[in-house]
């Protein structure tokens, strides 16, 4: 079920049941169980995306990375082909491999799906990767036969203990509708969620909006505002919900988009002073759905890092939030879509 703004936090324990939520204590981690697996997952993971100067300074992601764990971060969602991380972080992460959640992306040709799930598990030096996901891009024939080799290939090698859970990324709702459907084993989805592209509604249950007393009429079913509550998407909503798969959100800030919004529009700096500030909201807004068990932030400094985790103890998205959030959209509005860089694009597909 998806809260109003300012309406209900979203506690999570690290043996939280899917779905449902325990107050954890101030200061540290929270967790949510990923779906039907059983994996606990930080609500703040560190996605694989990083900028050059990360990648010319080892020295320095290893400090984030150490202080992420002594946050409680236990995702980490890894790339080798574009970023070359296999190695380095099987490194940083092997004095604590038994505490963290390692995040893989199949990238070789169909035909080597196999080898290159023993290629990760000799690097990494473990029997078992915890999260294995393949991309399913493309409807063509061609394109539909690959993922098809890919998945059973996945399942494959989970059959045989080598992977924990098996998901899908996409950046077409299309392709998880259809790969939902056809494959009830797919263990969880990695998908595009953030406060302007958040195609996804689970129920239509409401709470009462931020302010509002509960005696006071109830607010026009019609109308939604589509900052404090996702509006809906039915057929991609409706295959996440049958199929009852674990969801992590990527994309929470749009490829850095959502971060160059509106920098000079003197509405936000009243609510500057008043302490809003967009990654935390932006964090806030998405773990409001309990469903998502974690959303993933590319992580580039140690200031970023900590900024993004204290959205974790946020607790609900306030009034003042809000209105920032809003006042992004207006400004994303204007813009038609330039504000994302050109291989984000495809994100306004996402909106609602």
């Amino acid at each position: 079920f998806f809260p109003k703004a300012a309406a209900v936090a979203v506690g999570a324990g690290a043996m939280l049941r899917a779905g449902s939520s325990v107050a954890a204590q101030p200061g540290s981690m929270k967790y949510r169980v990923l779906g039907q697996t059983g994996i606990s997952l930080s609500e703040i993971g560190f996605g694989s995306h990083l900028d050059p100067a990360n990648l010319a300074d080892p020295a320095a992601r290893t400090k984030q990375i150490q202080r992420g764990l002594e946050l409680g971060i236990n995702l980490f969602d890894i790339y080798d082909h574009s970023y070359h991380q296999f190695a380095p972080m099987s490194t940083m992460l092997a004095p604590v491999r038994d505490r963290v959640v390692i995040s893989l992306v199949s990238v070789w040709p169909e035909n080597k799906t196999m080898a290159e799930i023993e290629h990760a598990l000799t690097v990494f030096g473990t029997d078992t990767v915890d999260l294995y996901r393949i991309y399913a891009g493309g409807d063509d024939e061609a394109s539909l036969e690959r993922t098809e080799a890919r998945l059973s290939d996945m399942q494959r090698a989970k059959d045989q203990g080598k992977i924990r859970a098996v998901g899908v990324s996409a950046h077409d709702q299309r392709a998880f509708i259809r790969l939902l459907q056809s494959h009830p084993e797919v263990d969880y989805i990695m998908f595009p969620f953030n406060f302007r592209h958040r195609a996804l509604k689970l129920t239509d249950a409401e709470v009462p909006d931020a302010g509002r007393n509960a005696s006071d009429p109830a607010p026009d079913p019609g109308i939604r505002d589509c900052t404090s509550v996702p509006c809906p998407a039915p057929g991609f909503a409706a295959a996440v919900r049958d199929a009852g798969v674990g969801l992590i959100a990527m994309k929470p800030f749009a490829g850095g988009g959502l971060l160059r919004l509106a920098a000079d529009d003197p509405r936000l700096q009243p609510l500057h002073e008043a302490g809003v500030r967009l990654p935390q909201a932006a964090l806030q807004f998405i773990l409001q759905t309990p469903e998502i068990a974690s959303t993933i932030p590319a992580m580039n400094s140690v200031s970023e890092v900590e900024q993004n985790v204290s959205a974790v103890f946020g607790g609900p998205l306030s009034d003042p939030q809000g209105q920032f959030l809003d006042i992004l959209n207006e400004a994303a509005d204007g813009t038609h879509g330039e504000y994302l860089p050109d291989s984000y694009r495809w994100l306004e597909d996402w909106r609602s």
